[in-house]
């Protein structure tokens, strides 16, 4: 039998004890510290009290001990499992599907992701997640690769812009800011909606417009075009007459391009009203107004009551890393209940009247215009 100590069950001395109540008694003990040895449910709170519960229990169990099983069904005593039976298969570290998050395969600045979205965030008591079609955008926001815990926010130049300990902060998603200032609060959600299409290979929704309303569809960068300026306006121009098949590392070119020029109110123009009771992860509050800023859903649960909460990603200006905001130290999950609005750190109230969703790109030929 295997105990705490040495990997042994030592039986106490008994020998003042009368034999048969010395024998229960030795017995009882010894089967006390089995059942108090440490399992991988067990909370470090849990095996803080297990070993003077087991003696209690023992103890009162004299007359007539009647050991059970971890289900508490009864059964005679075993000897316990050998040391490595008894021990936790050890959690394979986690890792990120580049294919899922092409950014990961990148040379650029990020942190290392640990855990995905649906991992770090557990789901408050009585709550599930609502259920999302496989490869929905949903789901693929479900899975994204976040920073350790303790990870800070940096703006564009390597500078903190809210503490690891932040207590509205509730993670950092594993990805890339880039060097210029240029993925702000409203790009946020382009960042997630072109960066899951590219994994799908929906190359026809990966389009966007300028504040002057000029189309920036990646088909165009593919075939070598590029974005110029002149003035205040912007204009497609051919630099590579052959084009073809361009590699991430030069799509997230296009993206910084699409960044330079996008608005919250050319970004208003790609996107559609949603109703509140139709809301779904992937769907955004945009506020147009001074200042400019994007709440995107990046999950939601919900009661068997239909209350429902859901988790916020966001970036602020001048350009910073994509965080997890949270109402609170005590849950990163915020309340929905419309019509009221959802208050959050760093931005005005979030009015339901601004929720919105990418349109999706039905006449890919009207993107070239």
């Amino acid at each position: 039998m295997r105990g705490s100590e040495g990997n042994a069950c030592t039986l106490p001395f008994v020998t003042r004890v009368p034999c048969a109540a010395g024998l229960v008694f030795a017995l009882a003990a010894c089967q006390g510290k089995h059942e108090a040895g440490p399992s991988p449910s067990q909370s470090s709170a849990n095996l803080a009290t297990a070993p003077s519960a087991a003696v209690t229990a023992s103890t009162s169990a004299l007359p007539s001990p009647t050991p059970t099983t971890s289900l508490g069904a009864p059964s005679s005593p075993s000897p316990a499992p050998p040391a490595s039976a008894a021990s936790a298969t050890p959690t394979a570290p986690y890792t990120a599907d580049p294919k899922l998050y092409p950014w990961l395969a990148d040379e650029r600045d990020f942190p290392k992701p640990d855990a995905s979205l649906e991992a770090r965030f557990a789901v408050p008591p009585g709550y599930t997640r609502v259920k999302v079609e496989p490869g929905s955008f949903a789901a693929w926001l479900r899975g994204l690769p976040m920073a350790p815990e303790g990870t800070p926010v940096k703006s564009f130049d390597g500078k903190d812009t809210l503490a690891g300990d932040d207590d509205y902060l509730a993670g950092v998603v594993a990805i890339d800011t880039g060097n210029p200032d240029l993925q702000q609060s409203s790009d946020v959600i382009i960042r997630l909606h072109a960066e899951y299409h590219y994994a799908r290979g929906d190359k026809d929704q990966i389009t966007y417009l300028s504040a002057t309303k000029l189309s920036m569809p990646f088909s165009r960068w593919e075939r070598g075009q590029r974005l110029i300026p002149n003035g205040p306006n912007v204009f497609w121009v051919i630099k590579n007459k052959t084009g073809g098949e361009v590699d991430h590392a030069e799509f997230r070119r296009y993206l910084d391009a699409v960044f330079n020029w996008a608005n919250s109110t050319s970004l208003a123009a790609r996107s559609a009203p949603v109703a509140a009771e139709a809301l779904v992860a992937g769907d955004f509050f945009l506020q147009s107004q001074e200042p400019n800023h994007v709440a995107v859903v990046l999950d939601i649960a919900e009661k068997p009551s239909g209350e429902r909460v859901a988790l916020l990603g966001q970036a602020r200006n001048p350009a910073e890393s994509i965080h997890v905001v949270r109402p609170g130290k005590a849950t990163p999950w915020f309340s929905v209940r419309p019509p009221v609005p959802v208050l959050t750190p760093h931005s005005k109230a979030l009015k339901w009247s601004d929720l919105r969703r990418m349109a999706a790109v039905t006449s890919p030929a009207e993107t070239e215009k």
